[in-house]
C-alpha cells in the first residue's frame, strides 16, 4: 500500500503537463541544439515490497548519470505560465546509473518531457520525464524516471523558457525530487509488482554546449 501512496506522489508533476492546450506529443524545432545536464543524486527512499531490486540499491548510494535535451524544442503548451518541451528522438533523455543498474531511456521509443512551470499556483517548477525507457539488466521494467524541482518563493524562474544552464539548485526545493520506478513483466497475485527509489539531486552541472 505505501508503494501505492508513493507514487501518486511521484506523479503529481504531471498535472502540470495538461494545463492549456498542449498538442499531442512531439518535439517540434528549428534545429538541434543539445544541452547535456550531469546530474549526482543521493538516493532516500527504497520502496520494493517484492525486492523486486534484489536489495541492491539502499538508501545513502550514490546516483550519477545525464540527462540530454535540445535547446530548440518548440513549447508544446499555449499556457504563457508552462513550457512543455517534448523530444521523441535520439540523443534526447536521461540515462542514470545506480550500484551498476542503469535506468535510461529507450533510444528507440524516446518519449521525455522537460517542463518548466512559472509562477502557477504559487510556484516555480522544473522537471523531466522520461516515459518510455529500457529494461534492467535483471529483466525489470522501467517505468517512469523524472526529477521535480519546487520553489514555493517563485523566483527561480522569469519566464517558462527553455534555458540553456543547469538549473541552480540552490533556487530551488527538491526533498525526494528524483524518483525511479518500475515493475516486473508479469504480475504478482496481488498485483504489488513495484518498486520506487526516491532520491534527492546534490550536483547539477551543464557539461555540453
Amino acid at each position: 500500500m505505501r508503494i501505492y501512496r508513493l507514487l501518486a506522489v511521484s506523479l503529481v508533476a504531471i498535472i502540470f503537463s495538461v494545463i492549456g492546450t498542449i498538442t499531442s506529443q512531439q518535439a517540434v524545432a528549428a534545429s538541434n541544439s543539445p544541452i547535456t545536464i550531469a546530474l549526482t543524486a543521493t538516493v532516500d527512499e527504497v520502496s520494493d515490497y517484492y525486492n523486486l531490486l534484489g536489495g541492491v540499491i539502499q538508501p545513502g548510494d550514490t546516483i550519477t548519470g545525464t540527462y540530454i535535451y535540445n535547446a530548440a524544442a518548440s513549447d508544446s503548451n499555449s499556457s504563457s505560465l508552462v513550457g512543455d518541451y517534448w523530444h521523441t528522438t535520439a540523443p534526447y533523455g536521461v540515462s542514470l546509473n545506480v550500484d551498476g543498474l542503469v535506468f535510461e531511456t529507450d533510444p528507440q521509443n524516446v518519449s521525455f518531457l522537460v517542463e518548466l512551470v512559472n509562477n502557477y499556483l504559487g510556484r516555480d517548477n522544473y522537471l523531466f520525464h522520461s516515459y518510455n525507457n529500457r529494461p534492467l539488466s535483471n529483466g525489470l521494467r522501467v517505468t517512469h524516471i523524472a526529477w521535480q524541482l519546487d520553489d514555493p518563493t517563485q523566483t527561480a524562474l522569469k519566464s517558462a523558457a527553455l534555458p540553456k544552464t543547469a538549473p541552480k539548485l540552490s533556487s530551488w526545493q527538491s526533498t525526494y525530487g528524483l524518483t525511479l520506478e518500475g515493475r516486473t513483466s508479469y504480475g504478482t497475485p496481488d498485483g504489488n509488482s513495484q518498486f520506487l527509489v526516491r532520491a534527492h539531486v546534490t550536483q547539477a552541472q551543464k557539461i555540453s554546449r
